[in-house]
């Protein structure tokens, strides 16, 4: 059996996609509306000619073109974007089938193996595909930082190429 594909995310052009389908849209329900009036469905003058029509007095002016130099910056900044890759927030483990573990999932991995050790009060973590950030609330053990280190990186030791794992602690203040 062929191991399975790395998921991706979203593309990286998430916000400004949906925008460009609502103008889009409503360039379509123009013409359609144009289209209707020329066929007679409807009665009316058709906005498009007019807006034409409109511009037909309209002359060169100094500020069109810096206007033009900021319009062409954007579409080339909108064409980059969506040429650019897939995020991606999975990790691959070792093995032949191609399971993959979301950052998510590590970061709770390593919530859970920090819990273990001894000394450790409470554990946060957070995870991308090159680091996981362990934060623990834990006692004023020595060591306490290299003890999660080492079992953190022990639960993540799976993974094809197991992420950094930087680990920060804090103690409760002695009254």
């Amino acid at each position: 059996m062929q191991a399975a594909d790395q998921k991706s995310g979203s593309g990286p052009i998430g916000v400004i996609g949906p925008i460009l389908a609502i103008l889009l849209l409503a360039l379509g329900v123009l013409l359609l509306r144009d289209a209707l009036v020329a066929a007679g469905a409807f009665s009316g003058t058709p906005w498009l000619s007019a807006g034409v029509d409109g511009l037909k007095g309209f002359a060169p002016v100094w500020w069109l073109i810096p206007v033009g130099i900021v319009v062409a910056l954007i579409g080339l900044w909108l064409a980059v974007t969506a040429l650019r890759p897939r995020s991606r927030k999975t990790l691959p483990l070792t093995s032949r089938t191609g399971v993959f573990l979301h950052t998510r999932d590590i970061a709770r991995l390593a919530s859970g193996a920090a819990q273990d050790v001894d000394g450790v009060l409470d554990v946060s973590s957070t995870a991308t595909r090159r680091t996981v950030s362990v934060i623990v609330r834990g006692t004023a053990e020595a060591g306490l930082r290299e003890s999660v280190t080492e079992a953190v990186a022990q639960r993540l030791s799976p993974l094809q190429s197991p992420p950094r794992v930087a680990v920060t602690v804090h103690t409760p203040k002695e009254n």
